[in-house]
């Protein structure tokens, strides 16, 4: 399950179609199901979550590698960088 963070710049449509062809689904809410969050940085309550959390907080790079090579990516190659220096 896939939450997009809020403040996502770029054509969230586009990679919502990729995650969904490559079989997630994407949700708007955040709760226990959630597994990423797709982000740029670590300023909102969706990237803070997800680290609190312990989720996976990634790119929009992890999705365009996993559709790339139609599987998915080791996420620790696609963490968002702010998150990096906040301990996830």
């Amino acid at each position: 399950m896939i939450v997009f963070s809020l403040n996502f710049r770029g054509d969230l449509r586009k990679l919502r179609r990729i995650a969904e062809r490559l079989g997630a689904t994407c949700l708007k809410i955040l709760g226990p199901t959630v597994t990423h969050v797709v982000a740029t940085d670590f300023v909102t309550k969706e990237s803070r979550w997800a680290v609190q959390e312990k989720k996976f907080l990634v790119n929009r790079r992890w999705l365009e590698a996993a559709n790339f090579f139609l599987q998915k990516q080791p996420e620790e190659n696609f963490l968002c960088q702010n998150a990096l220096v906040s301990g996830n």
